[in-house]
């Protein structure tokens, strides 16, 4: 008896084995035909559509700020920097006879045909294009603080204000472009130039308010009652000299100049 169970369950066990056995190559073989997003961990695809919408929403803002900024007029007539003057040391509306520039040694022409009219000061255009900037130069008392403050009335770039004039060759020289809606500052030695400050966008109409403050080894730079930007002075405190300035011989006037020391 035993030994028919024997034999029984090995001829059970040879059916089994004798079985077509499938193979699983088909099932490798299949095409996958999931999400791709079910391969990803929820929390990731969130974080990465955060990153997406913070970014545009970073653009959008950055494109409605220089929009804002660089075609906001300043109006000169209503604007002036928010600045305490302290005591006026110097001044010039210009109201005077018509002549050149310098005659009453106020200002030392250096460079360019300067004239006094209509009540401001004016560069003759150079219809040539000068090679070196116009520059008209005065002295200002020593302190350790100094406000310069002007009316500028040009719509062209390179227009502006230069100071610590101690030379043709030696000077800082602070220019107004209002095509590229900026302001660039070049210090100048031996005739050479290097931008020290370069800022913007900043809306510059064709009359403009100008402010600087030379306080705490630094300048500040005002274009009505704008900040612009600042400019390290290293070490050399406020300037004793400061000028009107215009880059190839760009017709301009300036008006209401104005100098103030302390507190």
């Amino acid at each position: 008896m035993r030994v028919g169970v024997v034999a029984a369950g090995a001829a059970v066990a040879d059916a089994a084995a004798s079985q077509p056995q499938v193979s699983d190559a088909g099932h490798d073989d299949a095409p996958q035909r999931r999400s791709p997003l079910l391969g990803r961990s929820p929390l990731r695809v969130v974080f990465r559509l955060a990153q997406v919408t913070i970014l545009l929403w970073a653009v959008v803002v950055l494109v409605e700020r220089y929009d804002e900024t660089a075609t906001q007029p300043v109006d000169s007539a209503t604007q002036k920097a928010d600045l305490v003057l302290g005591d006026e040391v110097f001044s010039d509306s210009f109201e005077r006879a018509d002549g050149p520039l310098g005659g009453d040694e106020s200002w030392q022409v250096v460079t360019g045909n300067w004239v006094i009219a209509d009540g401001s000061a004016q560069i003759v255009e150079d219809p040539a294009g000068a090679l070196v900037p116009a520059l008209a130069v005065t002295d200002v008392p020593a302190a350790e603080r100094l406000v310069i403050q002007m009316t500028i009335d040009s719509p062209k770039d390179g227009v502006g204000v230069v100071y610590g004039y101690t030379g043709p060759g030696e000077f800082n020289r602070i220019g107004f472009n209002p095509t590229f809606a900026a302001v660039g500052v070049e210090q100048i030695r031996n005739g050479g130039a290097e931008t020290i400050g370069r800022f913007g966008p900043v809306g510059i109409p064709a009359t403009y308010e100008v402010s600087l403050e030379f306080a705490r080894d630094e300048l500040q730079l005002w274009v009505g009652n704008q900040v612009v930007g600042q400019v390290a002075l290293d070490g050399a405190g406020a300037p004793r000299s400061f000028g009107l300035s215009s880059a190839a011989g760009s017709p301009a006037k300036f008006d209401d100049v104005r100098v103030y020391v302390g507190p």
